[in-house]
């Protein structure tokens, strides 16, 4: 430990209040990373399970989202991509067990004291944006390999409305992926 704090010193790297470090990603990383075969492979094989459309975009804001998140995630590009193929199945299964789930992809706003409401209150999916398999690699490598306190302080970092109840139904659903638990 006290050798990766040396090198995040030496590297100048930055912390976010939460304590994760930044580690900086090129955009042209996470470019290339959206549109690799890893990728493409992992998101293929849950949007075919699951029946629904992929939206290619690779403007600005969407990548730069996805460079955002990597940044924070602890994994470089190439872990990542590394991640997708020797964990292909794994992150497929959590995918799409993760989207079939009603608790945990529930669409429950907060809204501040006297903010209104969207009066149709019903929202359509059309489909999903690529990029959503490197998120969920991510979260995968999280819960299998980190600290459940470093995963909370991810979601917190990335503003997931409600990151407790969010990582808690992200655990029940890995732990029930791998035996642990029911779902």
């Amino acid at each position: 430990m006290c050798e990766v704090r040396v090198q995040i010193r030496r590297l100048n790297l930055m912390q976010t209040p939460e304590g994760i470090t930044v580690v900086p990603v090129a955009y042209q990383d996470v470019l290339a990373l959206l549109t690799s075969d890893a990728v493409t492979d992992v998101e293929q094989a849950i949007a075919s399970q699951l029946r629904f459309k992929i939206i290619q975009d690779h403007g600005a804001t969407s990548t730069s989202y996805t460079q955002a998140e990597i940044s924070v995630s602890g994994m470089t590009t190439d872990q990542i991509e590394r991640y997708l193929r020797s964990d292909r199945d794994l992150v497929i299964a959590f995918g799409v067990r993760f989207l079939r789930d009603d608790d945990a992809t529930s669409d429950e706003q907060e809204y501040p004291e006297g903010e209104e409401q969207d009066p149709d209150g019903e929202s359509e999916t059309l489909g999903y944006g690529n990029g959503f398999g490197i998120k969920y690699a991510i979260y995968h490598n999280f819960l299998a390999n980190r600290p459940s306190s470093e995963f909370r302080a991810f979601l917190k970092n990335r503003r997931i409305p409600k990151h407790t109840k969010f990582a808690n139904e992200l655990v029940r659903i890995f732990d029930a992926l791998n035996g642990r638990g029911e779902s």
